[in-house]
């Protein structure tokens, strides 16, 4: 289970973040629509523990842009960085065919905010079944694990692929 510092989260989140279900996190916008946020253990990478990043919009109707969602989904994902030196695994929801603008907005957010030199990512895109998914991993460079994550990230690079 990911436990994180809520006075740390809300330190940075315009949202007032709580803990929901273990491991789930959860704020509420100012027009209602609420947004969980979770870490979902996943495969090992290069022997560091993997986290897939779950992000979801409870209410499934069009909301518009709210300025205030970026930063407060921002403030929790820093907090996982800052709290475990884990990998994180996004894969965008492929249920409505969005995927791949999820996949350009959460990098646009991630690289606007995140120190350069702070974090290593790696994007692809392959093809499971009938779904092109889009994946990005994420971890920091103070990470004692980063080159063996590196060589799995490169030995397993299929995956990554950016030929669907």
């Amino acid at each position: 289970m990911i436990d994180l510092s809520l006075t740390n989260i809300n330190s940075f989140s315009p949202y007032q973040v709580t803990r929901a279900e273990e491991g789930s996190y959860v704020f509420q916008t100012s027009k209602g629509i609420h947004y969980t946020i979770s870490f979902e253990e996943d495969v090992e990478i290069g022997g560091c523990p993997t986290y897939q990043l779950i992000l979801k919009k409870v209410e499934q109707v069009k909301s518009g842009y709210d300025p205030k969602v970026e930063p407060s989904i921002l403030a929790i994902i820093d907090e996982f960085f800052h709290s475990y030196l884990n990998v994180l695994l996004y894969i965008c929801d492929t249920s409505d065919g969005r995927e791949e603008k999820r996949n350009r907005l959460f990098l646009k957010w991630f690289e606007k905010h995140a120190d350069p030199n702070r974090f290593t990512i790696r994007t692809g895109k392959t093809t499971i079944g009938e779904h092109l998914l889009y994946i990005t991993l994420i971890f920091e460079n103070r990470n004692p694990l980063q080159s063996e994550i590196l060589a799995q990230i490169e030995k397993d690079s299929y995956l990554l692929s950016d030929k669907p």
